[in-house]
């Protein structure tokens, strides 16, 4: 069924790009690259560089190699696309601009809520609780993906899709008491990501938190500078922190997707043609991103269960139990940086999932 859907949303979304006309082609149909690559109007050679930040063998890496490989063959080698993975063009902040400037024509990155703050609706706390949302939130025309292309077309970015990465959690050195329950004093100091959309949902389910550089993590968790932290998937848990922690929680507090970014400006100046062949192998790939990431997550909790590590796996109820507490103390306090407006249509939208 999970294919089923995503099939029928490719579909339906590729023949009405095709149909309606996506572009707006610009006078000249072509811009210039840093390196010499050049794009233009169907019929062209297009070169394109895409920078990722992950290593060689990681998924989203790879994913990127797929939908080069992709977009060639269904242009007949027209378009082609050289992948930059493991940050060699600079970091997800440096990038994005490059991608704004049309220096670096595509990215898969993590969205920069730097440039503006509404970019966080990508990774707002407890926004999906099961793949079987994630799916319908990242699928096209959603509201989460509308709004991120709005603020991203605001600044001269075009948003294809998303990598799905997977669903955070809670490492910790010593068991955490009273979950559920907010009001309860968890003894347990969090690390957390520097910014409130990453700090508040912990602080409002009851514990105390630091934010420190992930760079310094491993060295806070074996001093007991901290006692855990907050939003890493059970590979980064395992990867990372696997002689460290003692416990992991399937808390689902963040899902961790990164951004398929392309220039506008070029985007616009593409044939319908073309921008319904890349639009097609991103759709592909979040579809698959999505089924990996599934998959992902269960083969790395089994790993850390084989390290002794104890996986206390939370029910669906008790995942929107904490949902549901996030969502009613922590979403109003979002809205000074993303807007009344945009988190208000958030909520709403969320809750028509139900």
């Amino acid at each position: 069924m999970k294919r089923l859907f995503f099939s029928v949303v490719l579909l339906c979304f590729v023949l009405m790009l095709a149909a309606c006309g996506g572009n707006n082609s610009s006078s000249d149909g072509s811009s210039s690259s840093s390196d010499g690559g050049s794009e233009g109007k169907s019929g062209e050679q297009i070169q394109l560089k895409i920078a990722g930040y992950q290593p060689e063998d990681h998924p989203s890496t790879q994913a990127l190699y797929k939908f080069a490989e992709d977009v060639e063959k269904n242009t007949d080698g027209r378009i082609t696309a050289k992948v930059y993975p493991a940050s060699q063009l600079g970091d997800y902040i440096t990038v994005y601009k490059e991608v704004m400037e049309g220096t670096i024509e595509m990215a898969l990155i993590t969205t920069p809520s730097e440039t503006d703050p509404r970019l966080d609706l990508l990774l707002a706390p407890y926004m999906a609780t099961s793949y079987e949302k994630v799916e319908q939130i990242f699928s096209p025309g959603s509201y989460v993906l509308e709004k991120m292309q709005e603020v991203n077309n605001e600044q001269g970015v075009y948003m294809l899709g998303v990598h799905a990465n997977g669903f955070g959690g809670i490492g910790t050195t010593k068991e955490i008491k009273n979950l559920t329950d907010s009001d309860a004093d968890k003894d347990l100091l969090l690390r957390t990501a520097l910014g409130p959309i990453y700090s508040e949902p912990m602080k409002d389910l009851g514990f105390r938190i630091m934010t420190i550089p992930f760079a310094d993590l491993s060295n806070a968790l074996q001093t007991g500078t901290v006692d855990g932290w907050s939003g890493g998937e059970a590979s980064l848990n395992y990867f990372g922190f696997r002689d460290i922690i003692k416990y992991f929680y399937t808390t689902n507090d963040f899902f961790n997707a990164d951004a398929f970014y392309i220039n506008k400006e070029l985007w616009d100046s593409l044939s319908d043609e073309d921008q319904a062949v890349i639009q097609a192998a991103a759709v592909e790939l979040t579809k698959t991103s999505i089924e990996t990431a599934q998959g992902y997550d269960e083969e790395y909790l089994k790993k850390l269960e084989e390290e002794g590590i104890e996986v206390i796996r939370l029910s669906e109820e008790e995942v929107e139990q904490l949902a549901s507490i996030v969502r009613e103390k922590t979403y109003p306090k979002l809205k000074e940086a993303m807007g009344e407006e945009f988190i208000d249509g958030l909520l709403e939208y969320l809750e028509s999932l139900d």
